[in-house]
C-alpha cells in the first residue's frame, strides 16, 4: 500500500510551481538556479540524496517531494496531494503506472486537476484531458534525453502558463 500525504496550502492565485523529477543524486545547477523564495517545488522522486530536498527547501518557500523507486526515505511518502487554488495537484513517481502510465494515472485520480510524475526521464506535457499529466523529465544528469529539464507552472492575472525549461548537455 502506498503513503499518502494531503497538504493544503495557502497561497494567492499568483503562483509559480517548478516541477522536477529524476535527479539521481544530482540536480542541474540551472535548474537549481530557477528556484526563488516565493516559489512552490514538486520532486516526483528518484531524489537518491537528500541534500538535494535540503538545499531546496532553504532556497524557496515550499517543498513538496516523494519517494521515487530508487528512494525509501522515511520522511517522504508515495504520493502528495496538494490542494491548490487551481485545483488538487497529485504528486507521484510513477512506476507503479508502467506500461499506459497516462491512462492510468487519469483512472487512479479521476478528481486531480493536475498529476505531476516522473521515473521514465522523458518529458511530457499532456494537456489533452483532464487530469493534466505532465512529467518534467531528469533534472540531473542521468539518461536526460539530451540535457536536464523541469517544468515552470505559473498562474498571475494573465492566466496559467506552462513552460518546459531545458538545459543541453556539452
Amino acid at each position: 500500500m502506498q503513503n499518502t500525504s494531503i497538504k493544503d496550502i495557502k497561497i494567492n492565485n499568483n503562483f509559480r510551481f517548478i516541477l522536477l523529477s529524476d535527479t539521481h543524486g544530482y540536480l542541474n545547477p540551472n535548474i537549481f538556479n530557477l528556484v526563488q523564495e516565493n516559489d512552490y517545488v514538486f520532486h516526483a522522486g528518484d531524489i537518491m540524496d537528500i541534500d538535494i530536498i535540503n538545499n531546496l527547501q532553504s532556497a524557496c518557500k515550499n517543498i513538496f517531494a516523494v519517494n521515487g523507486n530508487n528512494d525509501s526515505y522515511n520522511e517522504l511518502v508515495d504520493i502528495v496531494e496538494v490542494n491548490t487554488p487551481v485545483g488538487k495537484v497529485i504528486l507521484t513517481h510513477g512506476d507503479k503506472h508502467y506500461p499506459d502510465y497516462h491512462e492510468s494515472l487519469r483512472d487512479s485520480f479521476p478528481g486531480a486537476f493536475l498529476i505531476i510524475y516522473g521515473h521514465t526521464h522523458h518529458h511530457v506535457i499532456d494537456m489533452a484531458k483532464k487530469p493534466y499529466i505532465i512529467n518534467p523529465g531528469a533534472a540531473g544528469q542521468t539518461r536526460t534525453q539530451g540535457g536536464a529539464s523541469c517544468v515552470i507552472i505559473t498562474n498571475s492575472d494573465n492566466g496559467l502558463s506552462i513552460e518546459l525549461k531545458k538545459f543541453k548537455t556539452n
